[in-house]
């Protein structure tokens, strides 16, 4: 099971907390298939033969929801689960894999781990790179904070880098599906 991590609306379409749906949008339109909607599971699917694709219709803060709905459907084992998401902690543009780790402060894989009872799963963490803080003249922080900074939309100069990202990030999730996790860190890490 493959999870993109972001939130619905579309004033949150091009936000860089929607670069998981963003990675899972374009690894779905290069299989010529449509997302359907299941309101059992709060969440938009594609089921394949080898794997599935889910991305939630909850906010960001409740995905774990669709994931449980999908993963005790499934009867999913957890170690067979790669959520993609943003990652503050990674420069723009990085990827990085890991298993069995915890949320690091994300609350959508917070929320993914709270729900299905473990982080004995795969995460694609995508590198949206951190608001920089500097000091004013009298030694106050100036700068955006990372929750108003992951709602905020790519500068343009990111949107440019964008199709890059993706595409690496969709090299990554068939590597996933093809080598496992530990060939696709070796790879991609």
């Amino acid at each position: 099971m493959i999870v993109g991590l972001g939130n619905p609306g579309a004033q949150y379409k091009n936000t860089r907390h929607n670069i998981g749906f963003m990675a899972i949008d374009n690894f779905a339109k290069n299989l010529s298939v449509e997302w359907k909607y299941s309101p059992d599971w709060v969440c938009y699917f594609i089921k394949k033969a080898d794997y599935l694709l889910i991305k939630p219709k909850t906010f960001m803060n409740s995905s774990g929801n669709a994931a449980k709905a999908v993963v005790n459907f499934y009867k999913i084992n957890l170690k067979e689960i790669l959520v993609i998401h943003d990652e503050l902690d990674l420069d723009f543009g990085k990827i990085r894999l890991s298993f069995d780790s915890t949320s690091a402060g994300h609350k959508g894989v917070e929320s993914v781990i709270k729900r299905v009872g473990s982080f004995e799963f795969a995460r694609l963490r995508i590198g949206i790179g951190s608001p920089r803080k500097t000091l004013d003249e009298i030694n106050q922080p100036t700068g955006v904070d990372g929750e108003k900074y992951v709602l905020e939309n790519f500068s343009k100069k990111e949107q440019v880098e964008l199709p890059k990202i993706i595409k690496q990030s969709q090299q990554a999730i068939e590597s996933y599906i093809d080598e496992g996790i530990s060939a696709t860190m070796n790879r991609f890490n």
